[in-house]
């Protein structure tokens, strides 16, 4: 056998990327608009010069496109790193902020938003810029053979209303409005999605936003029409009741701290929409299989919204774990996340030994039995409360107000003339099971009987639910008698 050299190896292998590929690549990321705005803004906010930031989102929509400008005041790019860091493979500038963590963000953000073929650009003034009032502009697509160039004043200012500064960036990207749909696939028009993206970054950057000196507003038009703007609202979990544990993760000789909340929701502050945009929410926190679970939160911004086996895989999703919710707080370097953010690395072992700590019963949601049937609880409930009055009858689906079509889920007759009524619900209670009671109250009423009691009962119960219960708790009913409604769990009536 000849040796290498007479065979004619070793031979060079080229590794040289495929430049139309590799952008291509690059756009076929699974990222919605939102999270690619969201790489947009975490680059400004990395960019601040002071203490706090203002970062401004300008959204036109022109028939199916969509302009996206994202603006700062803060530092600005410097010529030297425009030209030869920041717009390379993971490349950065050469001063990081606590969200440059891969230098892939930026390329992946706006290779999705335009699909490498739509324009963007990179608008941008640093302090050298300013002295020599030069406004420094790189044009896309991407290539080998982007420049950067001088712009003007005007352009610099267009449309911005808030950050107006000498310094900072704007960075613009043309996508489609039905790429700016998959932050919200239900909603159809401008308005709603505005809405709804207000929501997404309320979430995403509550940690920044609680600080009421951090701000990022949202200006947004259709066509031609005026300009309309808000300012994102910090979207808190919405518990009712809630524990904290601080984590101390220890790694060799070196330990990192993460905080975890966790505990059950609040149904009253997502639904109430007097606290105006994005209330009430749509997305979040709504109390279903999606969004049960809890939020990771990766130095001030949510990553992860609404986990549940990804941390616990044995723990599956279930209608009983609706009302679970928390957050875990990680601020370290020492947890890495995946070059386009949207997730902790699954090699890192800081991030392995915090989800051991996590494996425990006492901070997964309550390990559930196989819910019984609402038909198998009212039984029950008939022979525990016929046991607690001797004497009494507690009859099942009993019709009332004849013609209407109402069954009283249960009719407690403690005697000839008193008589309790029962709304049952085998899962937790929300308002309008408050009206359905109402609904049996009246219609006893209606057949010329006088209840004592309406009783709605269920697993668990709401804030809402109680504030529905004192509401007609205060009224009265036909007979000119004051309502007599409260709220009981399963539990408590049943003995478990």
């Amino acid at each position: 056998m000849k040796n290498q050299n007479e065979a004619g190896f070793p031979q060079p292998i080229n590794t040289e990327p495929d430049d139309i590929l590799l952008y291509k690549g690059l756009a076929r990321q699974n990222l919605d608009f939102h999270q690619c705005l969201g790489e947009l803004i975490d680059n400004a906010i990395s960019a601040q010069s002071g203490e706090y930031f203002t970062v401004e989102i300008l959204i036109q929509k022109e028939g199916d496109d969509l302009h996206l400008t994202v603006a700062d005041d803060e530092k600005g790019i410097s010529l030297e790193d425009l030209t030869q860091r920041v717009l390379r493979l993971g490349g950065k500038g050469t001063e990081l902020g606590v969200l440059n963590e891969h230098g892939f963000g930026l390329k992946n953000s706006l290779c999705t938003l335009t699909g490498n073929e739509r324009p963007f650009h990179i608008l941008t003034r640093d302090e050298r810029a300013s002295q020599l009032n030069h406004y420094y502009i790189a044009h896309g697509p991407f290539s080998r053979n982007m420049q950067a160039e001088l712009d003007t004043e005007s352009n610099w200012l267009k449309d911005l209303t808030k950050c107006r500064g000498d310094t900072g960036t704007r960075v613009y990207a043309q996508t489609t409005f039905s790429y700016f749909r998959s932050l919200y696939p239900r909603g159809n028009y401008l308005e709603t999605l505005i809405e709804r993206l207000m929501e997404h970054l309320g979430v995403k950057y509550r940690g920044y936003l609680k600080d009421p000196r951090n701000t990022i507003w949202i200006r947004w038009r259709d066509g031609t029409s005026d300009w309309q703007d808000e300012s994102i609202k910090t979207i808190e979990i919405p518990f009712s009741a809630s524990h904290s544990k601080r984590f101390d993760v220890r790694v060799g000789n070196n330990t990192e701290q993460a905080w975890y909340t966790w505990g059950t929701l609040d149904e009253s502050v997502i639904e109430d929409g007097s606290s105006g945009k994005p209330f009430p929410l749509k997305m979040y926190y709504q109390k279903n299989l999606r969004t049960q679970g809890i939020d990771i939160r990766v130095r001030n911004r949510v990553i992860l919204p609404h986990q549940m086996t990804e941390i616990w895989p044995e723990v599956y999703r279930h209608n009983d774990h609706n009302p679970f919710i928390g957050e875990l707080i990680i601020e370290s370097a020492k947890f890495v996340t995946v070059n386009n953010k949207t997730s902790l690395a699954a090699d890192n072992v800081y991030w392995q030994k915090l989800k051991e700590m996590l494996d425990h019963k006492d901070y997964k949601p309550a390990s559930h039995r196989k819910l019984r049937s609402e038909d198998e609880i009212k039984k029950e409930l008939k022979e525990r409360l016929e046991e607690i009055v001797p004497g009494s009858d507690a009859i099942t689906e009993y019709s009332t107000w004849p013609g209407a079509g109402i069954r009283i889920d249960i009719l407690h007759r403690i005697a000839p003339d008193r008589e309790h009524v029962y709304e049952v619900k085998a899962g937790q209670s929300t308002a309008k099971d408050v009206y359905q009671l109402v609904m049996y109250w009246d219609g006893r009423v209606n057949d010329g009987h006088a209840p004592e009691l309406g009783r709605l009962v269920a697993k668990g119960s709401t804030t809402s639910v109680t504030q529905m219960i004192d509401y007609w708790n205060k009224r009265k009913d036909a007979n000119g008698k004051n309502y007599k409604l409260e709220f009981k769990t399963i539990s408590a009536l049943l003995g478990e």
